[in-house]
């Protein structure tokens, strides 16, 4: 993750910045609540008059956004409304469901009641200059009513970068082009996408290249200002696979290429001018999901000062054998397993089998030291939709 860092900062307004993600602390601008508040519709008074009078005066009344009135005397009470600002002098609120009014006077319950019962404090929530939202915090609905609440119109949030992708392939052919047997449309450019729309970020541009050098290479030139740039197919081992060498060509440094999983072994990384980070993904459409999620993902939450997304240990409902020496992904989908859930393997036929991957709820690691996984063995499960 050396390579990670913001795409930049910029202030937007409040009302756009939904799902973003902020990039300053948030404190509060004054007390929260700002002043004693009723939490209930019903009768302010003081707390030490209760036991001293059964019947109480009814002196007033208050609604929220009234200005705060005054409780001066003893054995009197306050008619209120829940949000209403507490009267000066009263500790004590007790529910209109209590009370009985009749010619001006209120008798209560005779109830267990305590001091500041049924009222929310001036400052309980927040105090003045609290922090009260951290940086690289997300911004849903709850963080929104907040901001708002704290007068924040405006919002200083990290950029969102600027991506690309190259689909290679002389067998790829647009989604909506007519097909031979022996060609397979672009899927691949579409499932990244989706996964980067996650996170609020559209493509900037897609484009879809034959095995040929120069195609490739113009294609990648041409996308020199890009922050990321992924790359699908011909990083493997076969006679067309030039992208590794193109990138080189083209002035990306490589960081690593190949790594110890399966699916999704021929995994090439590096970077152009300090600048755009290149992920060169499988062709395979299972290899190039779990590329993203293995590695292209934590990636982006770095950058973004995000956590990494958490997994989750379930037990596995059949047994597994290891095909391989590597750590191996396989997808499974949740279900019960005796009483409590667990994960159930999707047979699959594969790397290259895209229609059993769409029936699973995510990613289940097989370590590579494990040989053999047992019905009822706990692993770590990496959800499509990150928690």
């Amino acid at each position: 993750m050396k390579q990670a860092r913001p795409f930049g900062v910029e202030t937007i307004l409040l009302s756009e910045s939904y799902d973003r993600i902020l990039a300053e602390d948030i404190y509060a601008d004054r007390d929260y609540p700002p002043f004693n508040r009723s939490a209930m519709d019903g009768y302010a008074l003081r707390f030490k008059d209760i036991e001293k009078n059964k019947e109480f005066r009814l002196v007033g009344e208050m609604l929220a956004g009234g200005l705060i009135k005054s409780l001066k005397e003893v054995g009197s009470c306050i008619k209120i409304m829940t949000g209403a600002p507490v009267p000066e002098g009263a500790d004590l609120v007790i529910r209109v469901e209590d009370s009985e009014l009749k010619d001006g006077m209120v008798k209560f319950k005779s109830l267990p009641y305590r001091i500041w019962q049924n009222i929310a404090i001036k400052g309980e929530d927040a105090k003045s200059g609290e922090m009260v939202l951290h940086q690289s915090t997300i911004i849903n609905a709850s963080t929104s009513g907040l901001l708002a609440s704290l007068g924040r119109n405006n919002v200083r949030v990290y950029s969102l970068p600027k991506v690309s992708i190259i689909s290679t392939g002389n067998e790829i052919k647009a989604v909506e082009d007519s097909v031979l047997p022996h060609q397979i449309r672009d899927s691949n450019s579409y499932t990244i996408a989706s996964f980067f729309q996650h996170y609020n970020i559209d493509i900037a541009s897609r484009k879809l290249v034959s095995d040929r050098r120069e195609e490739i290479k113009s294609a990648i030139e041409s996308l020199k200002n890009m922050d990321i740039l992924i790359l699908s197919g011909g990083v493997s081992m076969g006679d067309a696979d030039f992208v590794p060498e193109v990138l080189t060509e083209c002035g990306v440094k490589a960081v690593f290429h190949k790594v110890q999983i399966k699916p999704g072994k021929p995994l090439w990384f590096g970077v152009r001018d300090n600048k755009t980070v290149v992920f060169a993904l499988p062709g395979n459409p299972v290899s190039c999901q779990v590329s993203f999620k293995v590695f292209i993902e934590p990636f982006l939450r770095a950058c973004f000062g995000l956590p990494p997304c958490q997994t989750i240990k379930l037990p596995l409902t059949s047994i597994r054998k290891k095909k391989s020496t590597f750590e191996e992904y396989f997808p499974c989908t949740l279900g019960l397993f005796g009483s409590q859930t667990g994960l159930h393997q999707i047979k699959n036929n594969g790397s290259g089998d895209f229609t059993s991957i769409t029936r699973s709820s995510g990613l289940a690691i097989h370590p590579a030291e494990v040989e053999e996984l047992k019905e009822g063995d706990f692993v770590e499960f990496i959800p499509w939709r990150g928690i």
